[in-house]
């Protein structure tokens, strides 16, 4: 297991004793469960590189590449942008490089190009509808296991895994963590441009985890031939001032530092580049016999573009940032969204509807005519006297311009768009009681599974980035000293070697999971009703079993169940209290025998049936002695 790593410890190379390749999966393997060496860490500083080197200039040359690559897909993220994203046009036509516009500016030049706002609003609901599947904030939309592939979890286990679940949901959700905020940002940024990513980075104090999400113009990515995101390069700007806030002043290029210490140019822009990638090469140290890692798996350098300088190194135990996607084919880096998918109709219906709105204006706005050249043209305004437009004969001299303009069949079809495009951001999934408001119990599931059915497929390549950021969580809290000794979650002595991943318990997986929850109830259900003729029906059912295959397609905590050995134990008392119950009576049966008995014998021997039968038997044993002598 590696040494704890986070945003700001440096690369050791001069502490290192030796330099091996890397030969086992990352330090940041999820529920690697051991004990870090802290007695290396007064050696790990942190690299103070402010001069030009070789490693700074490839990280700009893989930049400009990454660049290159990403070029082809801006053209329609900004055509999505323009209709769908009302502030994000200024980023991608590099209008802030001249500064940002304010919102009346951003919104005026957005009002003369767009002219049906239907995307838009289907994006954010489609967004809204993501999180009430996937992670809503009402329910604990995960849960740990820790079986391996040949064991079952054991019921400590699962209430440890339970109880690390609980802890988790309550760092996100806690007030100063921008959870929220961060992960609706980047379903909506799904919903549009299809990459989004969430930084999940080391937090202080009262608040272990911070969130954000960067934006899609920042990121550039490069995957491994597994299709996982293994580099990240992130391009912002920030003030020379805050520069020296988030890499400290005493890092900065002399030229930076220049702009910092004058107050007139402090907010001079310069432009960064984080890089994360991972390491060549990592230094192990031997311990009790083992090797263990001595540096990250992932490096992060940030570089000062102008400069060509690395002012900053540090590392990760596990990756930082969580892509997530609505699909990617294979060999495309960033994928596609439903947005783009949609963008033909999308057009299709503002010009339609631009046309439509034109041929309106014919109609209550029409152009005039005059007779003769006037030496003015005044506004018609209704209620208005105006002299001399009216000739001898009673004729006006301005009349208006009829075309015969119908913008009916014009708005008709932009409906029919519109439609179309609610349902290719499947809208109309989420408006089941809209449409039909006396639906049945039985069509409301028949729709709830539907939902299931269409949103599944992008639901779990979702869910695959949230479970990287689980890696990414369960990583620094590690570093926290979470599974050390005198932690409430120490992990069972049966974990040791076993790993931890995410169970999905949202809406969405339970939708996945009720058919098979529901099929089993009616079979038991079907087996009682049957039972009331053939009570060995019932044999065929496996109660147990029945329970957990119901358990599991809900969302039921493990704590209101009890163990295994409470549950055995329960079972043989009432196993032993019906035996007992049963000698009972049966001792109760044979006493009343005998009680029956007694005045059956007296009432015989006072009848003199009892001599009777003495004096036959004698008789009877003699004709049987003389039957076998012959």
């Amino acid at each position: 297991m590696s040494p704890k790593a986070t945003e700001g410890v440096a690369d050791p190379r001069e502490t290192t004793p030796s330099v091996l390749p890397d030969i086992s999966p990352s330090s940041g393997e999820i529920g690697s469960f051991g004990v870090p060496p802290f007695f290396l860490f007064p050696f790990i500083h942190e690299a103070r590189l402010t001069m030009s080197d070789s490693r700074a200039r490839d990280i700009l040359s893989r930049q400009a590449e990454l660049e290159s690559e990403r070029s082809q897909y801006e053209h329609v993220w900004e055509a999505v942008s323009e209709f769908c994203d009302p502030d994000a046009p200024d980023m991608w036509s590099g209008r802030r490089k001249a500064g940002l516009d304010s919102q009346a500016e951003r919104q005026e030049r957005r009002g003369a190009r767009v002219y049906a706002n239907t995307i838009n609003s289907a994006a954010n609901r489609l967004a809204a509808g993501l999180e009430s599947l996937i992670i809503p904030q009402s329910e604990k939309w995960h849960g740990l296991s820790t079986a391996a592939m040949n064991d079952e979890e054991t019921d400590e286990e699962k209430e440890w895994a339970e109880a690390l679940r609980d802890f988790l949901f309550a760092l996100r959700y806690s007030a100063n963590s921008n959870f929220v905020p961060a992960t609706q940002a980047c379903l909506r940024n799904v919903v549009r441009y299809g990459p989004a990513y969430l930084y999940a980075e080391e937090g202080f104090g009262g608040t272990l985890i911070r969130y954000a999400s960067i934006p899609v113009v920042e990121g550039y990515l490069s995957r491994n031939r597994w299709g996982q995101v293994d580099i990240f390069h992130r391009r912002y700007e920030r003030t020379a001032r805050q520069a020296a806030q988030l890499l400290g002043y005493d890092r900065l290029p002399a030229r930076i530092k220049m702009l910092v210490d004058d107050p007139a140019k402090c907010e001079t822009k310069i432009s960064l580049i984080q890089c994360i990638q991972p390491r060549d090469e990592r230094k192990m140290y031997s311990l009790s016999g083992s090797y263990q890692y001595l540096d990250t798996a992932f490096a992060s350098y940030h570089v000062i573009e102008d400069e060509e300088a690395i002012v900053r190194e540090s590392g990760f135990r596990s990756f930082p940032v969580s892509c997530f996607n609505w699909r990617r084919y294979e060999g495309d880096p960033y994928g596609i969204s439903p947005t783009i998918e949609a963008l033909t109709t999308v057009r299709e219906e503002n010009a339609v509807r631009r046309s439509g709105l034109r041929a309106l204006q014919q109609i209550t706005d029409p152009a005039t005519a005059s007779k003769a050249r006037l030496d003015y043209v005044p506004v018609l305004n209704p209620g208005e006297n105006y002299p001399g437009l009216i000739d001898d004969a009673g004729r006006p001299l301005i009349a208006p311009i009829a075309t015969g303009q119908n913008p009916t069949y014009a708005f008709n079809y932009a409906d029919s768009r519109a439609e179309e495009i609610r349902d290719m951001m499947f809208v109309n999934l989420f408006q089941t009681l809209v449409q039909n408001p006396q639906m049945t119990a039985t069509e409301a599931l028949i729709r709830q599974e539907e939902k299931g059915a269409l949103l599944g497929p992008s639901g779990s390549i979702i869910q695959a980035g949230f479970a990287a950021n689980l890696d990414r969580e369960l990583g620094i809290l590690e570093d926290k000293g979470l599974y050390e000794e005198d932690s409430r979650f120490l992990p069972p002595a049966s974990l040791a070697g076993k790993a931890l991943r995410p169970t999905f318990t949202g809406p969405l997986d339970v939708l996945r999971r009720s058919a098979e929850a529901r099929d089993t109830i009616q079979v038991v259900t079907t087996a009682m009703q049957m039972a009331q003729f053939d009570p060995g029906v019932m044999d065929n059912i496996d109660g147990d079993e029945a329970l957990k295959i119901v358990q599991g397609a809900g969302r039921s905590p493990q704590r209101i169940f009890r163990r295994q050995d409470e549950v055995a134990g329960i079972r043989d008392a009432r196993a032993k209290a019906q035996a007992e119950q049963a000698g009972m009576a049966a001792m109760a049966a044979a006493g009343k025998v005998a009680r029956d008995a007694v005045p059956a014998a007296v009432q015989a021997r006072d009848s003199g049936l009892l001599d009777g039968l003495g004096g036959l038997m004698p008789q009877a044993a003699q004709d049987a002695s003389g039957g076998q002598g012959a």
